[in-house]
């Protein structure tokens, strides 16, 4: 008999089936998350500051039941601390780890780095800086001061030692050296106590004022240095004090002192200055050292122009200035005498080489400065400029200049107030005939225009430098002086010059090179042997435009000594080189500059102005373009006439030359002005001669080799 199944049956069916099919598909999963960081490698560890430690710090995360990834953790030092790590964040891999290096801070002793993590605990770690090794050497006391010579120090050197971070290092050998045999030290080597401090026992400077040191230094040659300037133990005032003398004029004792150690002895080569702090007046040599026997004095103390308290204060470094007072006081001229010769000649058109001066002084026979003196023309035809002078601090005033006419008795007057007059006379005669040798030979071939252009500057400057010159032998080889010089064996009383005309470097470049090479060892003798060297394509350019006698007139004015020879051994007429206002200062060029610029008042100084810009070959051996214009003797070509002037026949009077100043054009500033702006000049670029400037004695004999740049 079949059983039909029960409703119980039949709902518990129902039921497996359900349940089976819930247990064959199940939801997703709750995702893990870390609750924990911990420190797993790297703690505790030591190491020197500011190293890395050897083993890296490791970190894990974690929940409770296990590992847990993909979080991402910062390292972070305590909170005023500079230690770093490598990288500063990490994330933690599938294990749960991630690691850095760690690399400690500065600090001595304890170092701590938390591990942060957004939402978890932070993990602590520490390790242990250790000291570094001695490297860095402080000075704790001043590293300069002033001591007295022959006594200790009154600050003791001092040092601290430390490592690279500045920790202090106890137990480090510090060894104090003197740099000067003449200090002594005592406890030279000293142990740094625990603040790392160590200080030298004492030291002693030497005996004279001069700059002494001590270096403090390390086995590994880390150092301090300390210096002690020795100043005298005493100064005091030797002479100079509470004078009198006339307003403007210079006191007749110098202020002078003395620089002295404890046992009175002196002390040379000590420092001085000289200080005006009251009455207007003016010190010359401010700065001076004292002498073997301690004293030091100024060139001169010039008083102010205001009658009363005058004070100059001396000054040593680490003592009271010493006070020096000089009353001034105003005097009325009572004297008037000739500090030049009252009686001169000179050549009829020419400047006298010595302008006339005089002295103005009081009754009691003391300079007076600031006295008007006005010279005047007594008799003659002759030119002065500068008539109304000043009396200077001396009592001397100076004509600017006396320029000689065609009479044959000049003279000239100075006069100061209602004193007695000074007549200054000039007897003027004619030049002797010139004896003045230039012999051009030609290492090249010339056009018959070129050769008339050299011997028209030959006459020209025959015509103005009057006196031949002393026989020189010359011995030379060949090139000796410039490549293609020939062989040399005679004896020269004049001035050899070597023409060369070659091509260089075509129209508009170069012109040339031009100056002497051989020279006498007296610098009043001047050249024996010169190089003019032009460009063939500038000379036929010069040719074409009329300008060529110019132009070589001008280059044989270098080799006789213009702006060659101007500083050229004892000379030393030249100021200011290599600046942008260089100056001539030659007192014949000054004269005849006064005269020039007499009728114009764009200058006021006598220095001649030289030209300070544009090349090598153009400063410092021409006039200034800017001043002189279409003066032959400026580094440019001007259109039009280029006058040779007396000043630049001067120069050569300068330069002990007998000189002729009538045979010179006519020129001045005024006239230059008048005449209206020239066409544009033309800079007659030069190249100056490199090869070293040969000096001969009498027998011929090579002296010297002066180089030249």
């Amino acid at each position: 008999m079949t059983r039909r199944p029960t409703l119980a049956a039949h709902f518990a069916a129902i039921a497996l089936v359900a349940l089976g099919l819930a247990c064959g598909k199940e939801g997703p999963a709750e995702p893990r998350v870390a609750t924990r960081i911990e420190i797993v490698a790297g703690a505790n560890q030591s190491g020197q500051v500011g190293n890395s430690l050897p083993v890296k710090l490791v970190v894990r995360t974690s929940d409770g039941e296990g590992p847990v990834g993909g979080v991402t953790v910062t390292f972070t030092p305590e909170s005023g601390a500079d230690g770093t790590t490598s990288p500063r964040s990490v994330t933690t891999g599938t294990d749960g780890t991630g690691q850095a290096t760690w690399t400690l801070g500065s600090k001595v002793g304890t170092q701590t780095l938390s591990a942060v993590a957004p939402g978890i605990p932070s993990a602590v770690v520490s390790a242990t800086g250790q000291l570094g090794p001695p490297i860095v050497v402080l000075a704790l006391s001043t590293p300069f001061q002033l001591a007295v010579v022959s006594r200790a120090v009154t600050a003791i050197p001092s040092v601290q030692v430390t490592d690279a971070f500045g920790n202090p290092i106890a137990g480090a050998q510090v060894i104090f050296e003197a740099q000067q045999l003449q200090s002594v030290l005592t406890g030279a080597i000293q142990t740094t106590n625990a603040a790392g401090q160590a200080t030298l026992g004492s030291w002693t400077i030497g005996p004279n004022a001069v700059s002494y040191s001590v270096v403090a230094r390390l086995p590994n040659n880390a150092s301090a240095t300390f210096q002690a300037q020795g100043v005298p133990a005493a100064v005091t005032i030797v002479a100079g004090a509470d004078q009198a003398a006339n307003t403007g004029t210079a006191v007749a004792v110098l202020p002078t002192v003395r620089a002295s150690r404890d046992d009175g002895s002196p002390i040379p080569n000590v420092p001085v200055s000289f200080v005006v702090t009251a009455g207007g007046g003016a010190v010359t040599g401010t700065s001076v050292l004292t002498a073997q026997d301690g004293t030091a004095k100024p060139a001169q103390w010039v008083l102010g122009a205001a009658p009363g308290a005058n004070r100059v204060e001396a000054l040593f470094s680490g003592a009271p200035p010493l006070v020096f007072t000089a009353t001034g006081i105003a005097a009325a001229p009572a004297a008037l005498a000739a500090t030049s010769a009252l009686a001169q000649s000179g050549f009829f058109g020419n400047y006298l080489p010595t302008s006339p001066s005089v002295a103005v002084t009081d009754a009691g026979g003391m300079p007076v400065a600031g006295a008007p003196v006005t010279y005047s023309v007594l008799s003659g035809d002759g030119q002065i400029v500068g008539a109304t002078a000043v009396t200077d601090f001396l009592g001397r005033a100076t004509l600017g200049s006396w320029r000689l006419g065609a009479a044959a008795q000049h003279s000239v007057r100075a006069t100061v107030g209602a004193l007695p007059p000074l007549t200054f006379t000039a007897a003027a005669t004619a030049p002797p005939a010139s004896t003045f040798k230039i012999d051009i030979r030609y290492l090249t071939p010339v056009t018959p225009v070129q050769q008339a252009a050299f011997e028209l500057a030959v006459t020209r400057w025959t015509q103005i430098l009057l006196a031949g010159q002393p026989p020189y032998p010359v011995n030379e080889q060949a090139n000796s002086c410039f490549t293609g010089m020939p062989a040399m064996n005679e004896t020269i009383d004049g001035v050899v010059i070597f023409a060369s005309l070659v091509p260089i470097d075509g129209p508009g470049q170069v012109l040339g090179s031009a100056g002497p090479c051989i020279v006498r060892d007296d610098p009043t003798y001047g050249s024996a042997v010169g190089l003019m060297r032009f460009d063939t394509a500038d000379l036929t350019t010069l040719e074409n435009q009329g300008a060529l006698n110019a132009v070589i007139l001008h280059e044989m004015a270098h080799v006789l000594g213009f702006g060659s020879l101007w500083n050229f051994l004892q000379n030393q007429l030249l100021t200011g080189e290599g600046t942008a206002s260089p100056s001539f200062n030659g007192p014949a060029a000054r004269n005849a500059f006064l005269g020039a610029i007499a009728p114009s008042t764009v200058f006021t100084g006598t220095p001649v102005p030289v030209e300070g810009s544009f090349g090598p070959g153009t400063r410092d051996s021409h006039w200034r373009e800017t001043s002189f214009s279409n003066e032959l003797m400026t580094g440019f070509l001007n259109s039009g006439f280029n006058p040779l002037s007396a000043i630049s026949a001067a120069t050569f009077r300068d330069l002990g030359y007998l000189v002729n100043d009538a045979a010179t054009e006519p020129y001045t500033f005024l006239a230059t002005l008048l005449a209206g702006p020239p066409g544009a000049p033309v800079e007659l670029r030069e190249e100056p001669l490199t090869s070293p400037l040969i000096v001969i004695d009498r027998r011929g004999r090579t002296v010297a080799r002066i180089p030249r740049f």
